[in-house]
């Protein structure tokens, strides 16, 4: 009875349509389009794609042009009923019509970016036999959206390029100049839903913008993921300073150039000096801090990488890269002496990360450096040097990656470790508990085997 209600009240509605086409081009056509719309979607209400596909096919043919829910639905049935099938040509023809779907959408409300992203992904889905067509497509779509484009859309795409990279379908060099529109596109995107966010004073809008930033978030991590796999600087290189050549003011240009080459460590090159200290001049940010940073580290000039590398953190806030400039402020304050400082910060990486190897070595070297401050009898110097090799072995067993770096470490303080006749004279023995305290610590006495 509603679904009569419905369709009569949309007829009388719609009435001044007939014969403009979006209802049909007859009034006979309206009304089998406005009749055929309550049936189906009746049974899609109720997850019945089987009957709604009847009365789905008679509006997609008859008034294709009088909803756009008309595509949006069924991409849902026909992607329901290709996992369904299992004939494989009656799964191809199920396959050829959803991406039919998408054309005609295209046709009749447009939004091509969008659409061509979805399109797409479901191509590479649906034919891994084929994902140049996926490529070509989504390529259109994020080069259509740009920092608009899905999140999805852009991890898949980068996902496919490096499919067909190892596939050697495509070259690396393509692999490598994609990286870099991909990451302003995800860029601007995480930008405008930030400023979003902070304008907004609706709660829902504003925890649809954070989903969103994780979104882009995890985009970012996939992209980079495979930049890094692939990428050597003697790639990225060439890209980067034809690039900055061409744009030397362009702020954008410079803070994905200062992006990959500190991402890929390519910091001693020409470019990267270049980059590092126009990108600081023109907008000192956290990246551009960590840029420079690491070309003084670079230089040995620690006092200057200390500083930049701190400066980083403090305006990084709760940025992705927080860990890393973390790490990095870490090993550049100790490479000053400032061994509680490194320390400090090596512990704040590890609030981020529990499993991080370089921060325990970091914590165990800085920690081993101030055994001149701490003592100058053999027993505190050995106390200092045994807390040090345990942030070693805890180094190691977190992260087995750093194991050969701490077993070195652990090799090299051993041999400061004081002997049996020292600890008699102080009373001591192998496994009691020692308070280190100049470091407010205490680890077990050790002895050099």
């Amino acid at each position: 009875m509603k679904a009569k209600i419905w369709i009569f009240t949309l007829m009388i509605l719609t009435g001044n349509l007939f014969g403009q086409g979006k209802y049909g081009n007859t009034e006979e056509d309206s009304i089998k389009c406005v009749t055929n719309i309550s049936l189906y979607k009746e049974h899609f209400k109720q997850k019945n794609y089987k009957d709604a596909k009847a009365g789905w096919i008679k509006v997609f043919n008859i008034c294709p042009q009088s909803q756009k829910s008309i595509y949006i639905n069924g991409v849902y049935m026909y992607r329901d009923f290709i996992d369904e099938a299992k004939d494989p040509i009656v799964k191809r023809g199920l396959i050829d019509t959803l991406y039919l779907i998408y054309d005609r959408r295209i046709e009749y409300f447009h939004q091509d970016a969008y659409v061509l992203g979805r399109k797409g992904s479901d191509m590479a889905k649906y034919d891994e036999d084929n994902l140049m067509a996926a490529y070509e497509t989504l390529k259109k779509s994020v080069y259509l959206g740009k920092q608009n484009s899905e999140a999805g859309v852009l991890a898949t795409y980068y996902q496919i390029i490096y499919k067909l990279y190892t596939d050697k379908q495509l070259e690396k060099s393509v692999l490598i100049e994609e990286f870099i529109p991909i990451s302003e596109f995800i860029d601007g995107a995480l930008f405008d839903a930030e400023a979003n966010m902070l304008e907004t004073t609706s709660e829902d809008k504003k925890a649809g913008y954070i989903a969103d930033m994780e979104q882009y978030n995890s985009a970012k991590l996939t992209a980079d993921d495979i930049f890094i796999k692939v990428a050597l600087c003697e790639d990225i290189e060439p890209i980067i300073e034809s690039r900055v050549k061409d744009n030397p003011n362009d702020l954008q240009t410079l803070r994905v150039a200062s992006y990959l080459l500190s991402k890929r460590e390519c910091t001693d090159s020409e470019i990267f000096a270049t980059v590092a200290k126009k990108l600081y001049e023109m907008e000192p940010s956290a990246r551009s801090a960590y840029g420079l940073g690491l070309l003084m580290s670079k230089r040995k000039e620690y006092s200057l990488s200390a500083k930049y590398l701190i400066q980083a953190v403090e305006l990084c806030g709760d940025c992705p890269d927080r860990e890393r400039y973390l790490l990095k402020a870490a090993k550049a304050t100790y490479f000053e002496n400032q061994n509680k400082k490194a320390v400090y910060y090596a512990r704040e990486a590890l609030k981020l990360n529990p499993n991080s190897g370089d921060a325990y070595l970091t914590i165990g070297m800085a920690i081993a450096g101030s055994a001149e401050d701490c003592g100058s009898d053999p027993i505190a110097k050995s106390g200092v040097y045994w807390l040090a090799t345990d942030y070693f072995y805890k180094a190691k067993s977190v992260d087995p990656s750093v194991a050969d770096q701490a077993n070195k470490y652990i090799a090299t303080y051993q041999k400061y470790f004081a002997g049996k006749e020292a600890l008699f004279f102080q009373n001591l023995k192998v496994g009691d508990t020692y308070e280190v305290s100049c470091w407010g610590e205490s680890t077990k006495v050790k002895i050099n085997d």
